[in-house]
């Protein structure tokens, strides 16, 4: 939804734009006489270009190939007028619709209602903020932890099974990437738990991450490609729904990658 703070930055691009073809426009009409004006007449299939004063004739003095430039700035001179009444038009629309734009019509007439009569009403739109919000605070049935298993957290708190997905989750909430930990997640093969589920705001869908970080242990590969397979089985592919992330002993997780990652995938997730 568009908020009054958008319109406010179109205004100022639009009023910068404004002022810098009027400054070109008077540079260019001191390289030509005053009142001079371009007439373009077709020949065969290509044009002749004449120069008009106010009282000659029709056509004007006729401008040689020689001289083009006197051409393309008299062409100039009359789209940078043409350009600036259409700039005063949209900014005097635009000016007025600032005044009376609001940013949240669905709230607004929330809020014109008693407290008791909103409870029953059902708001057609959410705004991002609010969504992500409520996508954040949902419940649902988290993976148990083993008794005596190492016991890993975020600075957040957050109890995760490595410490990996510690670097992992602590970057994410640096960056403001909102995600749920081993949400379950039903497949065609049956129930997994993503490591991350990260919310893409843009298009209100989730997207999941799995990082696997024992690859250098056989049976552990296996499981890890059957996973990958299942996640494919069920229409979710790496680029678009899940990304998938390696380790191994010798080649263990790279803080300066997985940054560089998070930053690209916070763009492509809207926020």
């Amino acid at each position: 939804m568009i908020k009054a703070k958008d319109i406010a930055k179109d205004i100022g691009y639009l009023e910068n734009c404004l002022m810098k073809v009027s400054t070109e426009l008077e540079k260019l009409k001191k390289k030509v006489p005053e009142g001079a004006r371009l007439r373009a007449v077709k020949c065969r299939n290509t044009y002749q270009y004449f120069m008009r004063m106010k009282g000659e004739g029709v056509n004007g003095k006729y401008i040689k190939k020689k001289n083009r430039i006197i051409a393309e700035i008299l062409a100039q001179i009359e789209y940078d007028e043409k350009l600036i009444i259409v700039l005063k038009e949209l900014l005097d629309a635009m000016k007025g619709l600032q005044n009376e734009w609001i940013d949240n019509p669905f709230n607004l007439t929330l809020d014109r209602m008693s407290v008791g009569k909103r409870e029953l009403v059902s708001v057609p739109y959410i705004s991002d903020e609010v969504y992500a919000i409520n996508w954040k605070g949902q419940e649902y049935e988290k993976m148990i932890f083993k008794e005596g298993i190492p016991e890993y957290y975020t600075r957040k708190g957050l109890r995760v099974r490595s410490k990996s997905e510690v670097i992992i989750a602590d970057i994410l909430d640096e960056l403001y990437v909102p995600f749920l930990y081993e949400k379950p997640l039903k497949l065609k093969t049956g129930i997994v738990h993503p490591d991350f589920t990260l919310l893409n705001i843009k298009e209100r869908r989730e997207v999941y991450w799995e990082h696997f970080g024992m690859m250098d242990d056989i049976e552990y590969r296996n499981n890890a490609m059957m996973k990958i397979r299942n996640y494919e089985a069920s229409g979710l592919y790496q680029y678009d729904s899940v990304i998938w992330t390696f380790e191994t002993g010798s080649h263990p997780l790279n803080t300066k990658d997985i940054r560089r990652l998070i930053i690209e995938l916070k763009k492509r997730l809207g926020y």
